[in-house]
């Protein structure tokens, strides 16, 4: 029994990239993303929930994803990576319905913030529900609104991974869960198959090495060779590379559609996640010079790529991060825009490259416990914020969206999303599509260390409002010729 090679029914072993981020795991590395759909309820009193009718509802979409009933079941010393393995548990626990006690913004911010600064309990299955309703007063989503928020643990899977399951949970039929047989491993079956696999894990990481060593001199090559850019920890701190400390907060600004089909328009093969870069450049850099803090160094973000279309990766997570220079030594708004647009190319192309592609697989062939070790080299060493950094402050782009997304009738109008910030990047940007073709851009942050979250997204506001008419000049004087 215990050298079978096949799992129980219901159990899956996660792989080395998931369990990363439950090995990385702690008080200033928070592992959990949060996607917040808002529905308006007008016409449609069903979406008015009580506690009972939200537990009826997630629990009739039991079937759509399997660790909704799963829960992690580690290996003893972190010789092994964790199980999924079936729970029991109680879903009231997961499930908590509010009531806006105030209209505006108010108290959707403090729901979202406290949600992303607490830890999530790994014991039980990684996910929450809040549901919030009665929400209104919001300037840029009138009416009456209901908030439905899904929490999930990175090692879970990544946010295109959440983006399709929301896309089923507000778009299809209901699908209960099938009744699952199998209770998880016993504690000997668990211990057999971890000294049974040591050998093997030792085997991969030699082998491992091997490819990898080979893959880094050829990138290192290609670099000297002018071929992929080279990123290095070149970058000054600023206030938000620090140690993350105090609640966090959120807030957000809405970007019309049709301005930014304006700018691509104008701008030959720039995407809307380099318009995106440029607007956050614009406002990151004006704050910063407002407190007397301007990078001496300029600033970089970093951009996390989807890889699945480019690379085979058995894990739910399947990103690679990249390290754009947002090029805030330019002060004309267009100019940097197709600056960025260059950086981003190269830093995809680099991505994408064979060799690097290799030595990324390199956490695919490392054991358990040197993930386990290296997350709590993580905790115990306490990082410098005077350091010198590879990247500023993150900026990604969610392919999330709203259309054909419903809640008992209700229609989605907008969502929110992202991930909590961490130890060393401490403000992050997420957009996300928006009704009518529009884009949603949220912040989040340490409220200590940006106390004043609403002037930053004013400034964001304000680099786009500017990118917008940099274009429209450019485009008068071309027409003026």
């Amino acid at each position: 029994m215990i050298f079978r090679n096949s799992l129980p029914a219901a159990v899956s072993q996660m792989g080395p990239r998931d369990a990363e981020f439950v090995y990385n795991e702690s008080g200033g590395h928070l592992s959990h993303m949060v996607c917040a759909y808002f529905f308006d309820t007008t016409g449609h009193p069903l979406a008015e929930m009580t506690h009972d009718d939200a537990v009826r509802w997630i629990t009739e979409r039991f079937g759509y994803w399997p660790l909704f009933t799963s829960r992690l079941q580690r290996v003893p010393l972190d010789l092994d990576y964790p199980y999924w393995v079936p729970a029991d548990f109680d879903v009231d626990d997961h499930v908590h319905v509010h009531r806006a006690p105030v209209a505006g913004w108010a108290p959707v911010r403090e729901l979202l913030g406290r949600s992303l600064g607490e830890p999530m309990d790994l014991s039980r299955p990684p996910w929450e529900l809040h549901v919030m309703t009665g929400v209104h007063g919001i300037d840029e989503l009138p009416g009456n609104l209901t908030l439905i928020m899904l929490k999930t643990h990175h090692g879970a899977g990544d946010g295109l991974a959440i983006r399709d399951l929301t896309n089923l949970l507000f778009s299809g039929p209901p699908k209960p869960e099938t009744k699952r047989a199998g209770s998880g491993l016993s504690s000997l079956d668990l211990i057999g198959r971890t000294v049974v696999g040591l050998p093997g894990q030792a085997i991969r990481f030699g082998r491992g090495l091997s490819v990898t060593k080979v893959a880094a001199e050829t990138v290192r090559e290609a670099e000297e060779a002018g071929e992929l850019p080279t990123y290095s920890a070149d970058r000054l701190p600023t206030r938000f590379n620090g140690v993350l400390g105090g609640d966090i907060t959120i807030d957000f600004l809405t970007l019309d559609g049709a301005d930014i089909k304006a700018i691509r328009a104008a701008v030959p093969d720039v995407t809307v996640n380099d318009i995106f870069l440029t607007v956050v450049a614009s406002a990151l850099d004006a704050y910063l010079s407002e407190k007397g803090e301007k990078s001496a160094s300029g600033l970089a973000a970093m951009v996390p790529r989807s890889m699945r279309q480019i690379a085979e990766w058995e894990s739910a997570n399947q990103l690679a991060l990249l390290t754009v220079d947002l090029h805030t030594d330019v002060e004309d708004p267009v100019e940097r825009l197709t600056l960025i647009r260059d950086s981003a190319l190269r830093a995809k192309g680099r991505s994408s490259h064979p060799a690097v592609r290799r030595y990324g697989t390199r956490i695919e062939t490392s054991p358990a416990a040197l993930l386990r070790l290296t997350g709590l080299s993580r905790r115990l060493n306490k990082l410098d914020p005077s350091h010198k950094v590879i990247q500023n402050t993150t900026i990604s782009n969610v392919p999330v969206s709203v259309d054909g997304n419903v809640f008992e009738g209700a229609p989605a109008v907008a969502v929110l999303g992202g991930q909590a910030p961490v130890d060393g990047d401490i403000l992050r940007h997420f957009l996300i599509a928006a009704r009518g073709g529009s884009l949603t851009l949220n912040v989040i942050v340490s409220q200590e260390t940006m106390p004043d979250i609403e002037h930053y997204v004013e400034l964001l506001r304000v680099g786009f409002t500017t990118l917008l008419q940099a274009v429209s000049d450019q485009n008068r004087e071309v027409g003026e010729r």
